[in-house]
Formats: structure tokens, C-alpha cells, sequence
């Protein structure tokens, strides 16, 4: 646990010395028509988790096969991270930069997805040539599913810290131990983290944000995580039980991308239609938003977690999560005929 206490103590110390370089050097996010936060948010809490991560990684794992082409492929996503936070990148340099860190993860990071499990009942459905093609895609799309949902104080963290929770678990339970001590270094920025970006009783609103360098690498050590742990040689976690891990980034990017394109809309155009934004447009507040969505996230988590030690087959397992995608879907989908009655319902029981 000493891994989880140091990651913590880290970014606790770097954050307040990051926040003041932000005020000074303007690394700030500011309100606009589509953020309503109040007032401009150092966005250095990603630079303060990847300082706390890389040092104690470095002592942890420095002289593991793995460690150096991680190393290279994380810094890669923060530096672009932290460039888009700056000024904004296009998109098509953003996904280049993604798609070279996860080529360098799956050459030299010791994260290939090799196979998918047996995910209809048919057999194991493996990937032969498309294994490194579609690690990268895993680990691009699981990256911008974390970033897509960092719109709330506490969400993206709390979300990145149930399912490095999760993770860890299954990566001790499979002896992935390099992964299991990562997953704690992880888990340890994300509390430290979470100290400054959490709504709590003495802390009204944010006092930093990760920024986009924060929650593209969170999401990108997480993908190589569940690869790691989904490939393992002994007791693997199946990925169609690691699918529930990541459950709501995952619905809610694939609902909004698909969505778009159907609507003749750029996919990667930013709106309010996000879960959270439906939730709080049904009256909850931001607090409760986070609440409900970390609940559901947890819930989640444990059909996959525990379905997986029940030795639930994993064709269930994976339609079981394609029928839950479904009726999600619709359900967002039709959220606007339920908000306004939820909103004067709330409205007349807080009177």
C-alpha cells in the first residue's frame, strides 16, 4: 500500500505549487457558454497526478520490461494534453499523437489485446494481425471516453478511481502484479487529487481541474491496465466483465459520438448532452449529479467484478451489457419528456 500512500502524498504536495504557476503563467479554464463553473480553475491537477505517477513509478518499476515504453507513451498524452489545455490542438494532430503512444504501449508497453474472449458463445474470438490495430484503438477510445466525462467537479476522478478500484482487484486476483502496483500508484494521485477537485462539506466547489492532460492519461493508463489484466496468463478477467469496469465513459461516448454522425453533426463537436448535463437539467444539483453517476458506476462495476468470480459465462456477460447500453440509450434519448415533469417535481418537494 505504500505505492497508494506515496501517489497521494505527491500530488498533495505538487498541486498548491502547480496552482500558483498556473495563476501565473494564465493556465486557467474560464467560463463560457458551455462551462459554468465560477471563476477561472487552474487546470493542473493532470500535471500533478503524471508528477506523482512518474516518480513513484520510476521507484516502483524503473527496472521492469514495461516501465520505459509506458513512460514514453503517458508522457506523450500528457505533453498533448497539456498543449490542448494551453491553446486547443486539431483534432486530427490530438488522434495522431494518441494513436503513437498507443502504438509504443502495445510495441514496448507489454499491453497487447490479443483476443476478446468468448464473447457469443462461440469460442474465443481472437485478433491475429489486428492485435496491434485494435489496442490502439482501445486505448485511443478509452482515453476520449475519461476526457468526455470530465464535466463535473469529482466526476472524471471519481469514475477513474472506481475503476482502478476494480482493476486492481482483478489484476491481484490474476498475479499481474507490475499492474497491481501501478493501479495503487494511480489510485494514490487520483485521492490526492480528488482533495482539491471534490465538492466536500469544507470545500465548495474546485480549486483545480485535470484538464484534458489529466483525464487523457487516466484514461490511457486505465486501457492499459484492463489490457494488461484481460491477457493475463492466469485467471484473466474476461473483457466482456471488464466492459462493466467502464460502463458509464463507455455508454455515454458511444451514445453521444453515434448519435452525432447519425445527425449529420461533427462527432467531436462539444454540447450539453452529456448524462451529467441530462441529470442536471432534470433539477438535480452538481453534488448529487456526481453522486448518482459514481452510484451507477459502482453498481456497474460489481456485475462485472462479481459475475466474473461467479464464473458467469461470458456471453451473458457481454449481452447483459449490450441489452443495459440499449435500454440506456433510449432511456437519454427520451430524457426531454421526463426532465421538465422531474424538474417541477423537485421544485414543489423543496417547498
Amino acid at each position: 500500500m505504500m505505492q497508494l500512500i506515496f501517489g497521494l502524498i505527491l500530488t498533495v504536495l505538487a498541486t498548491p505549487v502547480l496552482i500558483r504557476a498556473a495563476h501565473h503563467y494564465n493556465l486557467l479554464d474560464r467560463p463560457d457558454e458551455r462551462k459554468h463553473h465560477e471563476g477561472a480553475i487552474p487546470v493542473v491537477g493532470g500535471l500533478a497526478m503524471g508528477f506523482a505517477i512518474a516518480v513513484v513509478a520510476a521507484w516502483q518499476l524503473a527496472d521492469t520490461d514495461i516501465f520505459w515504453g509506458l513512460f514514453a507513451a503517458v508522457s506523450t498524452i500528457v505533453v498533448v494534453g497539456f498543449l490542448d489545455d494551453r491553446g486547443g490542438l486539431p483534432v486530427a494532430v490530438r488522434f495522431l499523437a494518441q494513436a503513437t503512444a498507443g502504438l509504443v504501449v502495445a510495441l514496448f508497453g507489454g499491453a497487447q489485446l490479443a483476443g476478446l474472449g468468448d464473447l457469443v458463445g462461440t469460442g474465443l474470438v481472437t485478433l491475429g494481425v489486428m492485435t496491434v490495430p485494435f489496442t490502439i484503438f482501445a486505448m485511443v477510445g478509452v482515453a476520449n471516453a475519461f476526457n468526455l466525462s470530465d464535466g463535473m467537479d469529482g466526476l472524471a476522478g471519481g469514475l477513474a478511481m472506481i475503476t482502478a478500484a476494480f482493476l486492481a482487484a482483478a489484476a491481484h486476483l490474476s498475479g499481474s502484479e507490475e499492474t497491481f502496483v501501478l493501479l495503487l500508484i494511480l489510485g494514490g494521485a487520483l485521492a490526492g487529487f480528488l482533495c482539491f477537485n471534490m465538492r466536500l462539506p469544507w470545500q465548495c466547489h474546485a480549486k483545480v481541474f485535470m484538464g484534458d492532460s489529466g483525464s487523457l492519461m487516466l484514461g490511457f493508463l486505465l486501457a492499459w491496465a484492463v489490457i494488461r489484466v484481460t491477457q493475463a496468463e492466469n485467471n484473466a478477467l474476461p473483457p466482456a466483465a471488464a466492459l462493466w469496469f467502464f460502463a458509464i465513459p463507455l455508454m455515454d461516448t458511444v451514445r453521444l459520438l453515434v448519435g452525432r454522425a447519425l445527425s449529420g453533426r461533427n462527432p467531436f463537436h462539444h454540447d450539453r448532452d452529456h448524462l451529467h448535463h441530462i441529470l442536471s437539467r432534470a433539477g438535480y444539483t452538481d453534488a448529487q449529479v456526481v453522486w448518482i453517476i459514481h452510484f451507477a458506476a459502482v453498481t456497474f462495476g460489481m456485475v462485472g467484478f462479481f459475475g466474473w468470480r461467479a464464473g458467469v459465462p461470458e456471453a451473458v456477460m457481454f449481452c447483459g451489457f449490450l441489452a443495459v447500453f440499449s435500454v440506456y440509450s433510449i432511456t437519454v434519448k427520451n430524457a426531454g419528456k421526463l426532465i421538465r415533469p422531474l424538474g417541477g417535481m423537485r421544485r414543489i418537494a423543496g417547498r
